[in-house]
């Protein structure tokens, strides 16, 4: 699993501004570093949408149409937290990059999650975008459930704290819809 500079200069908001030659550097320093402390996990479970708690619209109309979802849960592990809060101590600069870093591999996660679940799909079924809690007006709150659906804590070290934070920090849950065409609704 690689990330790019350019996604990392995306979770830094630099825009379509490329860095300089000493952070293209240190960017390039910071991954190597953080690569061999990865430890990404994932975890999937097809249920029927009526299990999902929508508690708002935003969620609710995205599934339109769909029957079933997927719930998901991804993360990078403990490792990246811990070495992100020692180099803090020494650099805000470099922390922020690690977390910039973290964003961009914790969605290459996510984006597995879907080439994988994408695999499992019945002829005539495609997926609709992932939906997050926190997005809309969906509340983070809704991550308890998610995460205890798919049994998250023990199977690959997922929680959620008391204001509602996963941990490890570069974890992801979300809901994926599964669409289907008219020809396979008739079938």
């Amino acid at each position: 699993m690689e990330v790019t500079e350019k996604e990392v200069c995306a979770y830094l908001r630099m825009g379509n501004e490329m860095p300089d030659a000493q952070l293209s550097k240190r960017i390039g320093e910071l991954l190597a570093e953080v690569q061999p402390i990865l430890r990404p996990s994932r975890i999937w479970q097809r249920v029927r949408v009526a299990e999902i708690p929508m508690l708002g619209n935003s969620l609710y109309q995205h599934l339109s149409g769909c029957e079933d979802a997927f719930l998901a849960c991804g993360t990078l592990g403990a490792g990246i937290d811990a070495f992100q809060r020692r180099i803090a101590i020494c650099s805000a600069a470099d922390a922020l990059i690690v977390q910039a870093i973290g964003a961009a591999f914790v969605e290459r996660v996510m984006d597995g999650i879907e080439a994988a679940i994408k695999e499992e799909l019945l002829p005539g079924e495609s997926l609709v975008s992932r939906y997050s809690p926190g997005f809309g007006d969906f509340p983070l709150a809704v991550q308890r459930k998610i995460l205890a659906m798919l049994d998250a804590s023990r199977k690959i070290g997922v929680s959620l704290t008391d204001s509602l934070l996963l941990v490890p920090s570069k974890s992801v849950s979300a809901v994926i819809g599964v669409r289907r065409t008219e020809e396979r609704l008739q079938e």
